[in-house]
């Protein structure tokens, strides 16, 4: 008798602790400093991606309770260790999908190309133009495998903490290409004044979707389903194309 109590009780605190996840009123949420998605002025936050998802949760009835930057690889290591409810703007990788849910909606698609210095000729048609070249990456970044394969057998990888270290070595003439999402390296260019910077446009990387991802142990699948139906409505609106309009540029 007593075992079962115990075990009566056991799957009440199980569908207590679901229902509690299911209906979550206010959410804890990290990002890192990287515009136009999410721009970091002092405690502030703002930008693209933070207008989507915190539009998005205003309509749900959820309370974001805190948008705190950190470091990238930071950032993820916390979301692996439950350290916060969720985290943007991330690619799709298998490895996050080990204790984070993604939505099936991405708040934006975005395009990652290689950046070049104009006075060059600028070309980039396959991966043996990087052939001897050194090429700068982001440490925490999720670029794709080929890509990497080639690299470590064929160039000469530079690592930084930052997009606009990449960049800033790039127009100093210490690299010859760098890897870099192109709403955020337009950003970085006009900000830092770097005229000779251009992206090679016509031979993508990857176009890849950015997401909100959910920490596994502290939001339910279904608040997730609800914020992807939800964002996916938003879409639809010309709210959100006015906010495209407002933080990127035609290229």
């Amino acid at each position: 008798m007593q075992c079962v109590k115990v075990s009566v009780m056991i799957l009440f605190l199980l569908v207590f602790s679901s229902l509690v996840k299911a209906d979550i009123q206010s959410i804890d949420i990290i990002c890192d400093d990287w515009p136009p998605y999410q721009i970091v002025n002092g405690k502030q936050v703002n930008g693209f991606s933070t207008k989507v998802i915190t539009t998005v949760f205003a309509r749900m009835g959820v309370d974001v309770r805190s948008i705190t930057p950190f470091p990238w690889k930071r950032a993820v290591a916390m979301m692996k260790r439950g350290k916060a409810d969720a985290l943007f703007s991330s690619n799709y990788t298998k490895e996050r999908t080990e204790f984070a849910y993604y939505p099936k909606e991405p708040l934006v698609d975005s395009p990652w190309v290689m950046w070049g210095r104009e006075e060059n000729e600028l070309q980039f048609k396959s991966f043996d133009d990087l052939q001897g070249k050194s090429v700068g990456l982001v440490r925490g970044y999720s670029y794709t495998p080929e890509l990497l394969s080639y690299m470590e057998k064929h160039s000469n990888i530079e690592l930084v903490t930052s997009d606009e270290q990449n960049f800033r070595k790039l127009n100093a003439n210490r690299l010859d290409y760098i890897v870099a999402e192109l709403g955020n390296g337009q950003y970085l260019v006009n900000e830092l004044g770097l005229k000779n910077i251009k992206p090679l446009l016509n031979n993508p990387i990857k176009i890849d979707g950015l997401y909100i991802i959910f920490n596994k142990k502290n939001v339910s699948k279904e608040l997730v389903e609800k914020f992807s139906d939800e964002l996916r409505k938003f879409k639809q609106e010309s709210l959100y194309n006015v906010l495209r309009d407002t933080y990127f540029w035609d290229y």
